[in-house]
């Protein structure tokens, strides 16, 4: 076990201890992520250990986007570190933000580049996510790229090899990464928790006992259908939306009240349609996430692509009417 990783155990043992005094049987944390949802297990162990958190209604909005400085202060938790007091850091971050010692101490630790900006508000995107877990579990590197849409002349290509070649992803299914995605609270969960996890090969590695063959079960006809795959991806898709409407949600209530208080219209519209824009791309990003594991799965169980179609079709009708229902709450 490397020294860094040792370092995070003894900050994260406390923590860990506690948890075994809660029954491995308790309800989940959050109610917005059920025992079915991929992110499940990560969610639960990342909350328990004190890394992630909820939100003040109790839920934990598994799809919505990390921006930068959120994914500072989630690495920053993971790895036990004492916020620092360092004033280097980047002029659009103020010493005011709950992200700044994050920051501070993983720029300090060669994390984060030294640069003038950093984009706190920015989504996280996964070749971003790739770099800045390398770095801060300093898993090794590795030549084999496993992923078609990753070119090896690719920024963060070494990054996303060494993140593959540790098990930390897997990628979005159909042998791709998706480096300019957006990393969702739900996904972020997952990769922290398999970095954290993660063992080198020579490290601490106790004789696994012989494994028994399992016989391949005969698959029986008619045993999954396409509905029952699809089925597995509901609750997903009906967060996804409700997610989305409480968000825009918010951007309507706060724009009527500008309007209500004698803001001429234009300018509040100026000022809210880029935000409730920038909302819509984010959500589009991550359902186009859970729609590409769908099909994936759809492919694997020999359906096809086009049994997803029903999702799509209601989603963009969900979409247009919540545009429709933020332009009605303002006028």
């Amino acid at each position: 076990m490397t020294l860094k990783k040792k370092a995070v155990a003894v900050a994260l043992t406390p923590i860990f201890a506690a948890s075994i005094l809660v029954s491995s049987v308790s309800a989940a944390q959050f109610p917005d992520v059920k025992t079915s949802h991929r992110a499940y297990e990560a969610v639960e162990a990342m909350s328990k250990s004190g890394v992630i958190s909820g939100f003040p209604d109790g839920t934990f909005k598994q799809y919505k986007a990390v921006t930068r400085a959120e994914s500072a202060i989630l690495i920053g938790r993971a790895l036990g570190v004492k916020v620092s007091t360092n004033n280097t850091v980047y002029a659009d971050l103020p010493s005011s933000s709950r992200a700044y010692p994050y920051v501070a101490e993983l720029m300090k630790r060669g994390i984060f580049s030294e640069s003038s900006r950093f984009y706190p508000e920015r989504p996280l995107s996964r070749s971003e996510m790739a770099i800045m877990l390398t770095r801060a579990f300093e898993l090794p590197a590795s030549s084999n790229m496993p992923f078609t849409d990753v070119s090896s002349t690719h920024g963060a290509a070494p990054y996303i090899r060494a993140l593959a070649a540790a098990g930390v992803t897997t990628g979005i299914g159909d042998g791709k990464y998706d480096p300019s995605g957006t990393v969702t609270r739900g996904q972020m969960a997952i990769f922290l928790n398999n970095a954290f996890n993660y063992e080198a090969p020579g490290e601490d590695v106790k004789p696994e006992p012989t494994p028994v063959p399992v016989p391949t079960p005969t698959p029986v006809p008619g045993g999954e259908t396409a509905a029952s795959v699809k089925a597995e991806y509901a609750d997903d898709f009906t967060a996804l939306q409700a997610d989305a409407k409480a968000d825009l949600n918010v951007l309507a209530a706060q724009a009527k009240a500008e309007v209500d208080g004698g803001t001429d219209l234009m300018t509040v519209y100026n000022k809210y349609y880029p935000l409730a824009k920038k909302a819509e791309l984010e959500t589009d990003a991550q359902f186009e996430g859970i729609y590409s594991k769908l099909v994936a799965d759809l492919k694997a169980g020999g359906f096809s692509e086009s049994e997803a179609a029903s999702f799509r079709t209601e989603y963009e009708a969900a979409k247009k009417k919540m545009e429709d229902d933020l332009i009605n709450s303002i006028l």
